[in-house]
């Protein structure tokens, strides 16, 4: 794969996101019209499903989606029977390293390589060759890439890689390159081009190669490859590290974040865990959750420590149950979240939204839009430009809070109708033109109409995604 190859999605993203000093964007109502107010309340839309108590999937129904998602096939078939291959989406998130197929890094034993030498080059060709603006609307310098290049270490990959096991013990961003510098493909864009993932606190990882300084770690973690701040894994035995991870019994966060203390008292903050990571639960009482929470010693080595978490905070012991209620309240509570493209500034992109609210009912799902739309037994595709009386008719037959649905580039949640129009609650990075012709930006979690333009355009969709068994 070449760097114009790798640059298809970027290009993609760039219509997507139109983002200039020229393009004069204004900020949309915080209700983007034809919504209302009630509509920005979960219970609104929980009311109108005749049972939105009912358990769409118990644990164990869950653990068997999850399994056939870690083996399911790269094709399927739309509804004019011609075959849909996921897997070109495979190729050209490569540079990326997002896979489709979750597995544990812990199973990891040994990897050629060649393998990493070959991502870790598409990386350098990337960061070389293409041309990049810094966070000041600078041209990124050629010697700064070559710099950035050099910490790649890419001569001292073994011919065969034997990983060491870690924990990541903060919430971290996994990137495409070892360093924090954002870089953007154009002089006023907004998305940040090094940026990958991220990684919760308490995640198990492979760690596959170190930079020159040591300073990053190129891990491996359920979804991707990326590199991380070596400050943010502690080194451990695979033992260990299951140990820690893999509790049977553990707090789940299902709010924005949740803040975790060094003591019983809550007064000295020790860390924040994000919607969908888990900590082993030790005890509960009244005033707290007591959590056994990974810390790095001194010599990069795994430890553990009490943390504390308020009786009150937004957690549940085990996963939440698995109702379309469940999930309809816990994306609102999200509502108005600033768009994070991949993790940036610990928020949140239309994947990672709906991947965070699944994890907390232990539904994982991976990290883009096709691999996301794809992990269903009920997936029904469409080409684009099929009627939108006929999307509609597809869309009636879908249940609300449990349907996934948008095209290749955007993913949304839908969750009902009103009047005859159809709404989705997703995370809106695009802008669109109100009555006067001015274009405004939403860049937030939103409920929208489908037939707004941007993401939420129905005409856009070409996936309808049930997550049920």
């Amino acid at each position: 794969m070449n760097c114009k190859e790798c640059l298809l999605c970027i290009i993609m993203l760039m219509v997507a996101f139109p983002s200039s000093a020229q393009d004069n964007l204004l900020g949309a109502p915080d209700i983007v019209p034809p919504a209302t107010k009630e509509m920005q309340n979960p219970a609104f839309w929980s009311s109108k499903i005749d049972n939105p108590n009912r358990v769409v999937m118990t644990p164990s129904e869950i653990e068997d989606f999850n399994a056939k998602n870690r083996m399911r096939k790269l094709t399927r078939k739309d509804i004019n029977g011609n075959e849909i291959v996921v897997a070109p989406m495979l190729m050209r998130t490569n540079f990326s390293g997002i896979f489709f197929h979750i597995s544990n890094p812990l199973d990891v034993k040994t990897i050629p390589g060649a393998e990493i030498t070959a991502h870790l080059e598409r990386e350098k060709e990337f960061i070389v060759s293409s041309e990049h603006w810094d966070r000041r609307q600078i041209l990124f310098p050629d010697w700064r890439k070559k710099e950035i290049a050099d910490e790649l270490n890419i001569n001292t990959v073994p011919q065969t890689v034997a990983p060491r096991y870690g924990v990541t013990v903060r919430h971290t961003l996994s990137r495409n390159a070892p360093t924090h510098e954002k870089v953007y493909n154009g002089q006023y864009h907004w998305l940040d081009m090094y940026m990958n993932a991220v990684i919760e606190t308490n995640s198990p990882v492979a760690v596959l190669h170190a930079s020159k300084t040591g300073d990053w770690l190129f891990v491996r973690s359920d979804y991707s490859f990326g590199w991380v701040p070596a400050e943010n894994i502690a080194i451990g035995s695979a033992k260990k590290i299951r140990s820690i991870t893999e509790a049977d019994d553990f707090i789940v966060a299902t709010g924005h974040k949740v803040p975790v203390y060094a003591d019983r008292a809550c007064s000295v903050w020790h860390g924040d865990l994000y919607m969908g990571a888990r900590l082993r639960l030790k005890q509960a009482d009244a005033a707290n959750y007591t959590v056994v929470s990974p810390v790095r010693k001194p010599d990069g080595t795994v430890a553990t420590i009490n943390g504390y978490i308020k009786s009150d905070a937004p957690v549940t012991v085990g996963y939440q149950s698995y109702t379309q209620r469940n999930v309809i309240e816990t994306i609102f509570s999200l509502l108005g979240r600033p768009y994070g493209w991949g993790g940036s500034d610990n928020e949140r992109d239309c994947v990672g939204t709906i991947r965070a609210v699944m994890r907390t009912f232990g539904i994982f799902t991976p990290r883009w839009t096709e691999f996301q739309l794809s992990c269903s037994d009920h997936v029904t595709t469409f080409p684009a430009d099929t009627p939108i009386t006929e999307k509609y008719r597809l869309l009636s037959q879908c249940e609300p809070g449990i349907t996934v649905t948008g095209f290749d580039w955007h993913v949304l949640l839908y969750i009902g109708e009103v009047d005859g129009v159809h709404y989705v609650i997703h995370q809106n990075g695009f802008a669109y033109h109100d009555d006067k012709g001015d274009e405004l930006r939403v860049a937030r979690v939103s409920v929208n109409h489908t037939e707004l333009e941007g993401g939420a355009d129905i005409k856009r969709w070409t996936e309808l995604s049930v997550f049920k068994k």
